[in-house]
């Protein structure tokens, strides 16, 4: 039949027609970026194997280099701090999650959150719980760290099952929705659960 022409919107046309589903089915997708402005579905979720798991007692666990989700589980008697990294325009929409399967100590001198010498801080809100349904809750207020301790009822908890969530907003802003538990006592949460002086 020979060579015939196709105009441009009739080639639009088959071009938008043809299907875009893509199957990864058995694949494995390494340092991969997906761009989209449509709704993209995962039938089978997504794994983010990006974790820390650490049973540490006194060493600090330093996450300061994670550049996108990651969650932190303590899973020994914690008494040092965990380092968050700073807030950036590049790492908004990242989440941090600290997670303690174990009790904390009961030091008052656990802090989870930012280096001093960088200008991210966090806001949010700090809500302790204690045995038979006490609870008590105060915002964070331009907060470089929180202070856990696993029995007093003035810190940001640090019971077994305490867990903090740090959502990164923009540069040197973070978004924090800290759900601390105490072993015993009534949550009297108070100025000393945070503090504007970082990680030295």
């Amino acid at each position: 039949m020979g060579n015939r022409r196709m105009g441009l919107g009739r080639m639009e046309a088959l071009l938008e027609a043809v299907d875009r589903d893509l199957n990864l089915a058995n694949s494995t997708l390494t340092n991969c970026t997906i761009t989209t402005s449509q709704l993209a579905t995962f039938s089978g979720g997504i794994l983010n194997s990006s974790i820390t798991v650490s049973n540490a007692t006194s060493a600090d666990i330093d996450v300061s280099t994670v550049t996108g989700d990651h969650k932190v589980i303590t899973t020994g008697t914690f008494a040092a701090d965990i380092i968050l990294p700073q807030a950036t325009a590049g790492n908004a929409g990242m989440c941090i999650q600290v997670m303690l399967a174990a009790a904390s100590a009961a030091s008052g001198t656990i802090r989870i959150g930012f280096l001093e010498s960088g200008d991210t801080v966090m806001e949010g809100i700090i809500v302790l719980s204690s045995t038979g349904a006490l609870m008590d809750s105060i915002p964070l207020a331009s907060a470089k760290v929180i202070l856990l301790d696993a029995d007093n009822v003035a810190l940001a908890g640090g019971a077994e099952g305490s867990m903090y969530s740090f959502y990164y907003q923009e540069a040197d802003k973070v978004f924090a929705y800290c759900n601390g538990a105490i072993t015993a006592g009534t949550p009297a949460l108070g100025g000393g659960a945070q503090s504007t002086t970082g990680i030295s």
